[in-house]
């Protein structure tokens, strides 16, 4: 048992959850592992991001695309919270839920867990700034720069007021110490 609670847990992170202000306040001690292909997926926006003022993204089947993101170990601990402030909740009734996937690596394939949007709501645009935020963290990362274009050519349209609509030390604050992202 103790082994179980030890064992880190592996997450493919990809859009907003690239960016590193939020990775370092969602998950400070996490170890980034190195950069990820998720094959046969593309990012997709649905509902309505509060916080950015436009759809928020998740994964979608698509043969011809690939969804490039880190793959980072997390303690279960901070997996639980990162869950908790992503809106997973284990009776499915949360705005996200864990997908296990395989993505690719230079040294082969890996298991892993996303996060995934319930793309049940309507499909809508992200605002330009949310877009931006995400091609900030890949670059960041050094994700393939084509993959970089991709996320800023993607039809989006400009927020109404100024995003994010909180910032995020003030999130972590209003959430009891960790961050709300």
């Amino acid at each position: 048992m103790a082994d179980r609670i030890r064992r880190p847990v592996l997450q493919f992170l990809y859009g907003a959850d690239l960016h590193p202000e939020r990775l370092t306040a969602c998950c400070p001690s996490a170890q980034v592992l190195g950069v990820g292909e998720l094959k046969g997926y593309r990012l997709a926006f649905f509902g309505h991001n509060d916080l950015w003022d436009g759809g928020e993204e998740t994964v979608q089947a698509d043969e011809a695309s690939s969804v490039f993101g880190l793959i980072v170990a997390m303690s279960p601990r901070e997996a639980d919270f990162f869950d908790k402030v992503r809106g997973v909740r284990l009776n499915g009734t949360g705005s996200h839920f864990h997908f296990p996937a395989k993505v690719a690596t230079a040294e082969g394939d890996l298991d892993v867990v996303l996060y995934k949007l319930d793309d049940s709501r309507e499909a809508a645009e992200p605002s330009g700034e949310y877009l931006a935020y995400m091609a900030a963290g890949a670059r960041h990362f050094s994700l393939p720069l084509r993959f970089v274009a991709e996320i800023e050519a993607l039809a989006c349209h400009a927020s109404g007021f100024p995003v994010p609509l909180i910032a995020f030390p003030a999130i972590a604050i209003a959430a009891g110490g960790g961050c709300a992202c």
